[in-house]
């Protein structure tokens, strides 16, 4: 039995779904939006991106910087409780 084994320069794998892959592709990169200031009480399992009791509005400025920028934040309605935020832009 012989196998051939196509040169890997021109290989592509097969995309079981076209689109999804094309939508991944064009999909902004993330970045990760850093604490500066010491945060009391954060959780061991978050890192720099954890900014401890912020408003909404305030993680949406931390946020303004560049499209696909994420923190995390405790909430301030429920302490407790974290939320991932994102900057997402779309175009319609």
């Amino acid at each position: 039995m012989v196998f051939i084994l196509p040169d890997t320069d021109e290989y592509r794998p097969p995309v079981w779904k076209s689109y999804l892959y094309q939508l991944q592709q064009e999909a902004p990169h993330p970045r990760r939006i850093t604490c500066t200031n010491e945060v009391e009480n954060r959780p061991k399992y978050y890192g720099r991106e954890f900014h401890g009791m912020i408003s909404r509005e305030e993680a949406d400025q931390l946020l303004s910087v560049a499209e696909g920028s994420y923190l995390i934040r405790e909430s301030q309605r429920q302490p407790g409780t974290y939320t991932l935020a994102l900057r997402l832009v779309m175009d319609l």
